[in-house]
Formats: structure tokens, C-alpha cells, sequence
């Protein structure tokens, strides 16, 4: 099926039919997918020290993070020979006979009623030393505690990866509940990176799409409907206070975040076939970047912010484009498929998600064409890459429902995350938490 296509056609049907959705199971990690092992890691239970072991396991979620991310294999617990949670209780033949190659210890420190500090340290054991330093993560309430795991999650990976994590993120995503017999309500969910601790945003008893973050992680763009049709709305997810940005006549669409949150593009309809525009955030001035009497949309913003790519069919089926800011012109990039849309750059401009041939999701190096796969379903959609680029958030259908994935971006490591309820659609990862 053409995806562009139907995609424009179901945001001009959407505020009468909404969209249908099957329901989800109760929360879980699943791996699946990927045979390359990666670096073994052996995550000590953190001690706690002057109080009663809080409901958080933080060893267990620092060990989903790295398991998921497709660069770690964590070591179980079964098998340690010590459990040490300080530097001068660490034996290193204890971790090279289990054939650990890193090891993170730490303790948590109750410091009153719901107050905690945590201490981590994190050592190379093939060369039987400290990697980093020893940090402190203070002022903690029990709700904290996983973000202190993805902080130090955070750390692990920068030490070993010589990059950053992506870790201590956030998702945005759509959810559908059936309220009453046939009637739903669409909410704007917001949640860790792993799909925990989900909020609320934004609800309505018509679809919503399209989340989009800002480079500061504090606002989310998306696409809501009124009576008119839809509109695009920016969300400040710290106040709750949102605006209408464009509410033009025919299909307002696909919001994307310039990379110094001053811009956002977007695709309307306003003067016939849908065409990018820029909204300017501070004049309020709205910029027609392509006349074609095709159908143009998704745009999304390289890095330095001198280009957009886009999906368009004027070649007779979605392809992908670039659009140069300086000289003015698109150029088509994506010559593999009959149908590729839906792209997004990675954090350094280098790689390009996708959807390919209607419904798999591949990652494309921009200077060569060469796709690599991450999946081969006929169900996937909305790839976003993690922060760092390591990874790609997306929505696909598992066993008939619906679901989101994390995979590695070589393919390698893929995660079905599992929500307590409802249908989940329409995924965007944020930037790293300020």
C-alpha cells in the first residue's frame, strides 16, 4: 500500500472515523532478535545502607538499560562469587573467573523519610581498574531512584562506548483507551526511555499524531483536531500550557522540531497538495519551502539545520528528499524500494531512519544509499533514533497488537515495550534531560 498516500488520507478522515487500535498486555521487557553478544557486565545489588531496601532495583534497571541497548550482556546474579558495594571489597579474579569484562558496584544511603543518596563506581576488570570517578547522586525521593539507574546507566555506557547514553531520555507516544463501547479517548503519553513511569500530557476524545520534541525536551509539537480539521499544537510539558500554531484550511501535519527550537516545519494543504512550511516561533511567520503539485510531508531537520528532508511522491511513489536551505532546491535521495518515508537524522547527521517498501524500518548512511535493516515486518512505523543513535524507538504490531520497539541501529537487539493499557501509536524519542 502506498504509505504516503494513505497516511494523507487518513488525516482527512480521522476527526470522523478515528483510528483503530487493538489493546495491550501488561507491562514487560521482552529481547528479542540479535545473535552478536555483547560486552559482559556484572551489576552488583546495591547495598542500602541505614534503612529498609527501597521498592526500586536499581541493579535491575541499569541491566535492562544495557541489555537493551544491544552493547552489554549482563552477568546474573547467580553466578558471582562476591558481592562487594566498595571499592576495597572488590576482588578482581572474583569477576574474571565469570569472565566479566565490567563490573558496577554501589550503595544507597537512606538519609530520612523518603530521602536517599546513591554512590556508584564502575571498573574495567580486564585492566582492574576504576573507569571514571566514584559519583554521588544525592537528594533522592523514592520516586527518583530510576533516574538515578538511568544516570548511572548513563555513566556505564560513556566509560565502555566512549559516548554518551541515551539512558536519561524520555518518550512521547499516543494512546488510545475505549472509554465506553466504541468511544475512545487519545492521549499524549510521556514516560521514561523504557516506557515506565508514564504521564499524561495531553488527551482528547479525537485522534491525536505526530509528537514531535523540542532540542530543549520541554515542549511537544503534535497534531490534534477541532472542528475545522486538524491543528498543530506546541506543549510545554512542564507548564501544560499549549497553543494552536497552525490551523489552516485542509490537512495540518507532521511538526518537526528545527535544531534550535526557533523553527518548526511542517505540511499543509492549505493551497491545494499538502507542501512544507516553516513557522517561524518568535515572529509567528509561516514560510512555503516546496510548490509541487505532489504530495509533500514528514519533514525532518538534519543537525546543523541547513536542510530538510522530506517524503514525497512526485516521482509517482514516496520517496525521500532533501531540501537545501541555501540553494534552494530538493534533491531525492533514497533510490532503493519502491516506497521509502517517514526519515529522520541521527544526532550526528550521518544516518538516516526510515520506513522502506511499506512497513520495515531501516537505517540508511546518507552518503552512500547502503540500507541496513531493522526489521523485515510489514508493520512498522515512525522510527525515531535515541540521542547518542544507537538505537531506534518504533511502532509496529506484535502477535496482532499493537506495540513500540527499542532496536539497535545495526539491527541486531530488538525490545517490545509493553504498556498496562491501552493502544500505543506514533512514538518520538526526546533529547537527553537537560
Amino acid at each position: 500500500m502506498n504509505q504516503l498516500i494513505n497516511k494523507s488520507a487518513v488525516l482527512l478522515l480521522l476527526a470522523l472515523c478515528g483510528v483503530v487500535f487493538t489493546a495491550q498486555a501488561q507491562v514487560s521487557i521482552d529481547i528479542s532478535g540479535g545473535t552478536v553478544r555483547g560486552k559482559p557486565i556484572a551489576i552488583v545489588p546495591f547495598r542500602t545502607i541505614d534503612g529498609t531496601a527501597p521498592g526500586t532495583q536499581i541493579d535491575q534497571v541499569i541491566a535492562n538499560n544495557l541489555k537493551i541497548s544491544g552493547k552489554f550482556e549482563p552477568i546474573s546474579a547467580n553466578n558471582y562469587m562476591s558481592f562487594p558495594s566498595r571499592s576495597e571489597e572488590v576482588r578482581f579474579k572474583d569477576w574474571r573467573f565469570i569472565d566479566a569484562e565490567a563490573l558496577v558496584i554501589g550503595e544507597i544511603w537512606k538519609l530520612d523519610t523518603d530521602l536517599y543518596e546513591v554512590q556508584f563506581r564502575v571498573y574495567d576488570v580486564a585492566r582492574e581498574l576504576e573507569v571514571g570517578q566514584g559519583k554521588r547522586i544525592p537528594n533522592l525521593r523514592g520516586k527518583d531512584l530510576r533516574t538515578a539507574a538511568h544516570i548511572i546507566s548513563d555513566s556505564v555506557y560513556q566509560a565502555f562506548m566512549n559516548k554518551p547514553g541515551a539512558f536519561n531520555s524520555r518518550i512521547a507516544f499516543i494512546k488510545r483507551s475505549e472509554i465506553e463501547f466504541q468511544r475512545f479517548r487519545y492521549r499524549l503519553m510521556v514516560a521514561d526511555w523504557d516506557g515506565f513511569g508514564e504521564q499524561e500530557v495531553f488527551a482528547s476524545w479525537r485522534p491525536l499524531l505526530s509528537p514531535a520534541w523540542s532540542p530543549d525536551g520541554r515542549r511537544l509539537s503534535f497534531v490534534s483536531f477541532a472542528d475545522t480539521g486538524s491543528v498543530i499544537r506546541v506543549l510545554d510539558t512542564t507548564t501544560g500550557q499549549h497553543e494552536i500554531v497552525a490551523q489552516f484550511k485542509g490537512v495540518n501535519s507532521a511538526p518537526a522540531w528545527s535544531p534550535d527550537g526557533r523553527q518548526l516545519a511542517y505540511s499543509t494543504s492549505q493551497n491545494g497538495s499538502p507542501d512544507i512550511y516553516v513557522y517561524d516561533v518568535n515572529s509567528k511567520q509561516h514560510t512555503r519551502i516546496s510548490t509541487h503539485y505532489g504530495i509533500d510531508t514528514e519533514p525532518a531537520w538534519s543537525p546543523d539545520g541547513r536542510s530538510l528532508l522530506f517524503t514525497s511522491n512526485r516521482s509517482g511513489k514516496p520517496q525521500i528528499y532533501s531540501y537545501d536551505f541555501a540553494r534552494q532546491e530538493s534533491t531525492r535521495i533514497t533510490f532503493d524500494g519502491d516506497e521509502n518515508a517517514n526519515a529522520s537524522y541521527d544526532y550526528n547527521g550521518e544516518r538516516v531512519a526510515l520506513v522502506h517498501d511499506g512497513g520495515q524500518i531501516a537505517v540508511m548512511q546518507e552518503r552512500t544509499g547502503e540500507l541496513t535493516w531493522i526489521t523485515r515486518n510489514k508493520f512498522d512505523e515512525s522510527p525515531s533514533f535515541s540521542p547518542n543513535g544507537d538505537m531506534v524507538l518504533y511502532a509496529s504490531e506484535q502477535d496482532y497488537e499493537p506495540a513500540l520497539m527499542v532496536a539497535s541501529s545495526d539491527g541486531r537487539v530488538r525490545t517490545k515495550l509493553e504498556f498496562v493499557q491501552g493502544d500505543v501509536r506514533e512514538p518520538s524519542w526526546s533529547p537527553l534531560r537537560q
